[in-house]
């Protein structure tokens, strides 16, 4: 009794003060800072009344008073009330709806708060010069979709240079509304609108934030991957309702509750509409035969089309015109298996709507649902995994009814597990190694461990998960491991030129050092070759002698850490793979080489040791790796000196001759005198390229002349007149722009078209000390002669390149391995074909007589010389290294302590044999 007349008068004392703040509007700022549940609750559910005390007893609620406001609910138990009565969640957050429920009913822009207002007028001015942004970059895409093609190096640079231009676009949107207060209060009230790109960020970002984070983490914990897909990078949010009940990851559903297919919601956080295929799957079942395990196929559909405002996908409904290739089978599991897997993959159709032949294909291979494999559903459709969901069964109560339901046999067999005859350590050991055998000498894997066919057997299939009772458990978990039948690894092998791609068998993406370590130590054990692959830029002849190696893809080794703020900018080449060999670059007058700045590196060497290499650690070593690091070890830290940008704004100008039988000898005449002025380090780099432009002729090629400098506009133009005084046909200007632009106004950044991989590019180089201009019209001639006698020909450059060489030159050559330090041009034919062996004959032929006539040319007495980072393969070892008999003895002394059996031989070696 006592306890009752306590909760009145504390329920008395809770309608004065909700009645006193409502009726003085200044004090509304503190409910942002209280928000007692009791207060709340009685403001609610008795309304407004009058301050006399004490006050009567409040009335029943009515049926209106029942239904509270989503935006207002403000104590747990109202809420739950709300969820159950309406189905629907509060908006917001408790700590906001409290303060709505107790403040003015202002809108949320004009609350009266002068630092929120003057905060207000600061993003409203900054959002306004985002505006101006965009329209000024559409501006910049309306004109590059009205130029033709051939302005910027044909087709493909044409469009991925305006895809870069709107991915920044989308970006500038986003920046123009990240801080807008309305827009994030919109967010959290659910009323974002997902056709603008700042509502799809904001989702993505709140997905990342936690639920993708839980997903992943079932994923890996229950081996989704790579017992069904060899990696998965999901980038739509996938849930799932069976009902009314929400499914979380992993979740063990009763069979009853799963019997019939589910509801998804798809979120993508991309524009536009595209097509998707669902697989589910269950990798769990039993085989007695094989006493392994098999995949069973649940549902399959094909052509559903989702984007980011139409996610519903209810799998018993499909929308619009998709296809529905096996029907739901209900998830089931056999009295003592264990518990079964259901994963739901959403596959984004490359091509689109798929044809009515592929379709057929496709549901031929989902009529046998148990030989069912993901892998070959996504080898034969063109797609790829950006969502995933996961929920398990097991055998309960229900299941036999299920089953029986379902015309589904078996449901009264009961499994029984039969423990497995141990084998001796060495015996299981030795096993695995002739399951290695298998794959890398040629001999048929036996059915059993077909990777294809998804099977568990008593020591596994020949899948990364089998390798890893080897190698994989001495990886970290962020590591993975690929086979040719993987989706993935056609992608990791594929190098920037088809000439050096090589004999691959296993890829290898090591996660941390010590991941690379084991991996060379699991190849050495089981006299395997590897290759370490950075960017895979590298067109070496040499590559192509690897045969069943493994590739050591160092993709995931890419953080940076900078001591304090700094602005970086790397072509597709890299960084630290041009380092090992040289490194030329805009900056190298001010700088030198990218190997002049390493200040230490972590290597593996070829036995597995991981050691620390500086001026002060190893130093023998520390000198060979700067140069001719590929022969030593494996890189995987690097220390590099950082610089202030000299100047903050650059200009990059191109410029087209194409009178050349009268150009040409005057053009590097200009050349020549830049030269030996010596070239100015503003004056970062000076190009020729020799190549057709059909634009102009499709039989006689141009020279387009492209040079950057560090300045304005007005500081470049007397460089500039050196070369308009000669009349070029066309010019184009890319003047005061940030030093982050300058390698997409050169063509030269990683989304442009050189760099894109798949290409059929040879590179033959040379050294120079000057331009002799007989001997570059006859290297002129000789293009002219092989695109004219062989079309397949038509896209090969000869490239001239000249550098600020002054930051290079003033570096000590016998302080590292690197031995042209006295070239001052780098020159290099690029036969550009299909490959054929009948080509690669032509195109070796006029190499030589490429090399030979430039050669002939340049100042008497120089031996030949090659820049390792572009050789051929086919050149001498001291045209590469060096002529000096010191340089080549130290070398040769560091190969025999560091790699006495030339593991590292697939890249230029200085062993070679």
């Amino acid at each position: 009794m006592a306890a009752t007349g306590y909760f009145n008068r504390s329920l008395r004392t809770c309608q004065q003060c909700t009645i006193s703040r409502l009726s003085h509007p200044s004090r509304d700022t503190r409910a942002f800072r209280t928000s007692a549940s009791a207060k709340l609750e009685a403001s609610i559910e008795t309304g407004p009344s009058t301050p006399e005390a004490p006050p009567p007893p409040p009335p029943p609620p009515t049926q209106s008073q029942r239904n509270v406001d989503p935006n207002t609910v403000a104590t747990p138990r109202l809420e739950r009330r709300l969820t159950r009565t309406t189905g629907q969640l509060p908006i917001g957050s408790r700590r906001r709806r409290a303060a709505l429920l107790t403040s003015a009913n202002i809108p949320f822009e004009q609350l009266p708060y002068q630092c929120f207002q003057e905060a207000r007028k600061l993003l409203l001015a900054d959002r306004k010069e985002k505006l101006k942004q965009i329209e000024e970059e559409r501006r910049r895409i309306a004109k590059v979709q009205a130029d033709p093609a051939e302005k910027y190096g044909g087709d493909y640079v044409k469009k991925g240079r305006l895809v870069r231009m709107q991915n920044y676009l989308e970006e500038l949107k986003i920046l123009a509304d990240i801080n807008d207060p309305v827009i994030k209060k919109r967010f959290e009230d659910g009323d974002g609108d997902m056709n603008r790109p700042i509502y799809r960020h904001l989702a993505d970002r709140q997905w990342r934030k936690q639920r993708r984070l839980i997903l992943m983490q079932r994923i890996n914990q229950m081996h989704v991957v790579p017992d069904m897909l060899a990696s998965l990078d999901p980038t739509a949010e996938v849930r799932m309702l069976f009902g009314r009940r929400s499914v979380q990851p992993g979740e063990i559903l009763n069979s009853r509750l799963s019997e019939t297919p589910p509801r998804l919601n798809v979120q993508v956080f991309e524009k536009g509409q595209r097509h998707v295929s669902i697989v589910v799957m269950d990798p769990d079942v039993p085989n007695v035969q094989t006493d392994g395990f098999d995949s069973r196929c649940h549902f399959f559909a094909v052509d559903i089309p989702i984007s980011p405002t139409s996610t519903a996908v209810p799998l018993l409904k499909l929308p619009g015109n998709a296809r529905v290739l096996r029907d739901w089978l209900p998830p089931h599991a056999q009295k003592g298996s264990p518990y079964h897997r259901l994963a739901v993959f959403i596959l984004e159709q490359k091509e689109g709507i798929i044809t009515r032949e592929k379709a057929k294909e496709l549901k031929s291979m989902a009529k046998n649902p148990n030989k069912f494999s993901l892998r070959s559903v996504m080898g034969s459709l063109p797609s790829k995994a950006i969502g995933v969901h996961l929920f398990r069964t097991k055998w309960d109560d229900t299941m036999v009814d299920v089953m029986q339901k379902a015309g589904i046999t078996g449901a009264n067999i009961e499994l029984k597990r039969k423990k497995p005859e141990k084998l001796p350590s060495k015996m299981y050991d030795l096993y695995a190694v002739v399951l290695v055998a298998f794959a890398f000498h040629g001999t048929a894997i036996p059915s059993d461990l077909d990777s294809s066919a998804d099977t568990r057997s008593r020591f596994g299939p020949f899948t990364p998960m089998n390798i890893n009772r080897r190698l994989g458990q001495h990886l970290s978990p962020d590591s993975s491991i690929y086979l040719p039948t993987d989706q993935q690894f056609r992608k990791l092998t594929d190098r920037w030129s088809d000439f050096s791609e090589g004999d691959i068998s296993i890829v290898v993406e090591p996660a941390t050092t010590p991941d690379v370590a084991a991996t060379v130590k699991f190849a050495n054990d089981c006299a395997l070759p590897f290759l370490t692959v950075g960017q895979g830029h590298g067109t070496s002849s040499a590559l192509n002698t690897i045969r069943r190696g493994i590739s050591i893809n160092l993709q995931r080794l890419r953080n940076v850490q900078v001591a304090r703020d700094a602005t970086t900018n790397a072509g597709c080449t890299g960084l630290l793979g041009p380092g090992l060999g040289g490194g030329f670059g805009n900056l190298l007058g001010y700088f030198g080489l990218i190997l002049d700045n390493t200040i230490d590196m972590t290597v593996v060497l070829a036995n597995g040791d991981v050691i620390h290499v500086s001026s002060t650690s190893h130093p023998d070593l520390y000198w060979g790796m700067r140069g001719a690091g590929q022969n030593f070890g494996i890189v995987t830290e690097a220390t590099f000196k950082i610089y202030d940008i000299p100047t903050p704004v650059w200009s990059v100008y191109e410029l087209d001759f194409t009178d050349v039988p009268t150009q040409l000898e005057p053009l590097f005449n200009r050349f020549n005198a830049i030269t030996a002025m010596p070239q100015p380090k503003e004056l970062g780099s000076l190009y020729i390229y020799a190549s057709i432009n059909s634009t102009y002729s499709k039989t006689e090629p141009i020279l387009k002349v492209q040079f950057i400098y560090a300045g304005t506009a007005a500081q470049a133009s007397g460089w500039l007149s050196h070369f308009t005084d000669l009349k070029p046909a066309s010019i184009r200007k890319y003047e005061s722009i940030p030093f982050t632009q300058v390698l997409s106004a050169a063509n030269a950044d990683v989304g442009s078209g050189i760099c894109q991989h798949g290409s059929s590019w040879r590179l033959v180089p040379i050294g120079l000390k000057i331009y002799n201009t007989t001997a570059n019209r006859q290297a002129y001639d000789l293009l002219k002669t092989l695109v004219n006698m062989y079309p397949e020909f038509g896209q090969s450059i000869i490239q001239f390149e000249n550098y600020a060489v002054g930051g290079m030159k003033a570096v000590d050559a016998a302080s590292t391995a690197y031995p042209h330090r006295d070239d001052d041009i780098l020159v290099s034919f690029d036969p550009i074909y299909p490959r054929s062996t009948v080509l690669d004959a032509i195109a070796l032929d006029f190499a030589k007589k490429f090399r030979a006539v430039l050669h002939a040319g340049d100042s008497p007495g120089r031996n030949f010389t090659a820049y390792l980072n572009y050789a051929n393969g086919d050149e001498p070892i001291e045209a590469l290294y060096g002529y000096e008999s010191w340089r080549l003895d130290r070398l040769r002394a560091l190969k025999n302590k560091y790699d006495p059996s030339n593991k590292f031989r697939f890249f230029n070696p200085f062993k070679r044999g």
